[in-house]
């Protein structure tokens, strides 16, 4: 669960994702890195449920965009000796 928030851009995606939901594309241009790189962020950040498909948009070439959104309100990490 942890290694999915380890990265920095895991990290930047989040904090991309707390203005609200949105495509890959737009993920990808907030957090200055490449498609491929956030969709394998995602996938982590899905898997760990830290973030969730939330919506369906189409693009202006009609093509299906997956949107994603934050699953969960706060993230807490308390380290416990």
């Amino acid at each position: 669960m942890l290694s999915a928030i380890a990265s920095e851009t895991a990290q930047q995606i989040l904090r991309t994702l707390r203005d609200g939901p949105k495509p890959v594309s737009a993920i990808a241009d907030d957090a200055g890195t490449s498609l491929q790189n956030v969709r394998y962020h995602i996938d982590q950040l899905c898997e760990a449920e830290f973030v969730e498909p939330v919506d369906t948009w189409y693009s202006e070439k009609g093509r299906k965009m997956t949107v994603y959104g934050l699953a969960v309100d706060q993230l807490v990490i308390r380290f416990e000796p």
